[in-house]
């Protein structure tokens, strides 16, 4: 079994969160951990450092989908230089980040995507 802790300590660990968004994401935590537990092609690979990114990954891009905030841009400026990040940004990352973490995943996962039809000749 995936533990949800260490999925939050991934998270937390990346800084793209705040602390009040960190206390909110343990659910989404959760139900990552539930997803991919399923495919894992053995209980063995549970705590293996890619199985544990996914988890953290998929994880971040559902509460970022999930989440609405009042705060679409985060800015700051320093003299002449103007830095924005806005959500959908945020998302896009995330978006990203898990589709690299999936890759790595793979060869500690069942295959539930693929499908094969007979081919008649």
């Amino acid at each position: 079994m995936i533990d949800t802790s260490q999925i939050v300590d991934i998270i937390n660990s990346l800084g793209l969160l705040s602390n009040d968004e960190l206390a909110k994401i343990t659910s989404f935590c959760t139900v990552s951990c539930e997803q991919i537990g399923q495919r894992l092609k053995s209980p063995d690979y549970s705590n293996h450092s890619a199985i544990l990114m996914a988890c953290a990954s998929i994880a971040l891009y559902h509460y970022l989908l999930a989440t609405s905030t009042t705060e679409d841009f985060l800015s700051f400026k320093a003299g002449d230089v103007t830095v924005k990040h806005n959500r959908e940004a945020r998302i896009e990352n995330a978006a990203k980040l898990k589709a690299e973490s999936m890759v790595l995943a793979a060869p500690f996962l069942t295959d539930i995507d693929f499908l094969f039809e007979a081919v008649e000749i």
